[in-house]
C-alpha cells in the first residue's frame, strides 16, 4: 500500500530529523515518544498522518535552527 510505505518513510525521516536536532539517539527517541502539547500527542504517533508529519517537521526545524515554534 502506498499510504503505509509513505508513513514508514515519513517515520524514518522524522527519526533522522530528531537525531539531528538532539544529537543523541536515546534523547531523540525519548522526545519522539513523549506527549507534546503543541501536537496533542507523541510526535512519533502524530507523524503518521501527513498533517501531523508536517507539524512535527516544523517543530524539529525550529529546534534545529532556533526558531519559534
Amino acid at each position: 500500500m502506498i499510504v503505509e510505505s509513505n508513513s514508514a518513510a515519513n517515520l524514518v525521516q522524522i527519526r533522522a530529523l530528531a537525531l539531528h536536532a538532539f544529537g543523541s539517539e536515546p534523547v531523540a527517541e525519548s522526545w519522539l515518544n513523549q506527549y507534546h502539547a503543541l501536537l496533542g500527542g507523541a510526535p512519533i504517533v502524530m507523524a503518521k498522518s501527513s498533517s501531523g508529519f508536517a507539524e512535527v517537521q516544523k517543530i524539529l526545524s525550529a529546534i534545529n535552527y532556533g526558531g519559534a515554534v
